[in-house]
């Protein structure tokens, strides 16, 4: 079982180490190549892998509150988890819940499971023009403590809240340490589920999601680092693709989420893209990379 802080940390410092990050330290599924295999890490600004995005929250809340967080694991993904006497708060960045996740363990009417919920990024539109916030709903289990996370967004395309991510986190399964050992790191980063390199912001003025995307999938692989196979993706799950005017103008609101170019979206992802070529095996099998509308 996880141990206990020694310290009680407000909701509060939660809540601000969550919106910090969600804003100023953007999913980056290409960050850790170049710290891994490329010339060390890129500017904290420019963003984070998933389980990077838990680590900097535990280290933030760590340093402004003394509260001491477990990662706990589920699949190649990792969630900050702290524990303080009869509450358990989970932050998760990458599924990106609007509020701290926090779990009463010992109110009087607590059965075998407790459920919490959480408005998430992106809100989307519907078609009548209210608005759809996604969800993260968290069960914790008290058989054997482990922590399910369901991560639901709207669909446009379907007119209905689909499921995105799952986890299930365990109380057996936590990160040994961090960072994890360099080895395991670079074996993990050539997983055959990556199909993509990514950069996803949440702009701090209009609150919108967009994402700057690289598939691996649908062209030859000599053909992986060239831009023009480049998309984006707005707030309602929209692809534009690389020389339209639309991708243009999103691009210019990714770069400006964190105060960079669009010279430093295209080379973050073309320069990972370039390391992973020269390391991943010559002919992964690669899931479909999907460029239909959410």
């Amino acid at each position: 079982m996880p141990t206990t802080t020694r310290n009680t940390v407000e909701e509060h410092v939660y809540a601000g180490v969550l919106t910090e990050i969600l804003h100023e330290v953007p999913y980056n599924s290409a960050a850790q190549f170049h710290e891994y295999y490329g010339t060390g890490a890129v500017p904290r600004r420019l963003g984070m892998a998933c389980v990077w995005q838990s680590f900097e929250a535990g280290r933030l809340v760590a340093e402004r509150a003394g509260g001491e967080a477990v990662f706990r694991v589920g699949g190649r993904h990792a969630s900050a988890v702290f524990t303080e006497a009869d509450t358990l708060t989970v932050l998760d960045p990458y599924l990106m819940h609007r509020e701290p996740l926090r779990f009463d363990l010992g109110h009087q009417d607590a059965g075998p499971t407790l459920r919490v919920e959480a408005d998430a990024y992106p809100v989307r539109t519907r078609p009548d023009g209210s608005p759809a916030p996604s969800k993260v709903r968290a069960t914790w289990r008290r058989s054997d403590g482990a922590i399910l996370l369901q991560y639901l967004r709207y669909s446009p395309a379907k007119d209905e809240d689909v499921t995105y991510r799952a986890f299930t986190m365990r109380t057996d399964s936590v990160v040994p340490s961090v960072p994890p050992p360099a080895p395991l790191v670079r074996r993990l980063l050539l997983h055959p589920e990556q199909n993509n390199f990514s950069i996803r912001t949440v702009h701090r003025d209009d609150h919108q999601v967009r994402e700057l995307v690289l598939p691996f999938t649908g062209r030859p692989r000599q053909q992986l680092v060239d831009a023009r196979h480049l998309i984006v993706r707005d707030n309602q799950g929209r692809v534009f693709r690389h020389g339209t005017g639309d991708f243009a103008r999103e691009l210019e609101l990714i770069a400006d989420a964190v105060r960079g170019t669009t010279e430093d979206m295209v080379g973050q992802l073309l320069t990972a893209a370039a390391l992973y070529d020269s390391k991943a095996p010559a002919a992964p099998a690669l899931p479909e990379y999907s460029l239909e509308d959410a």
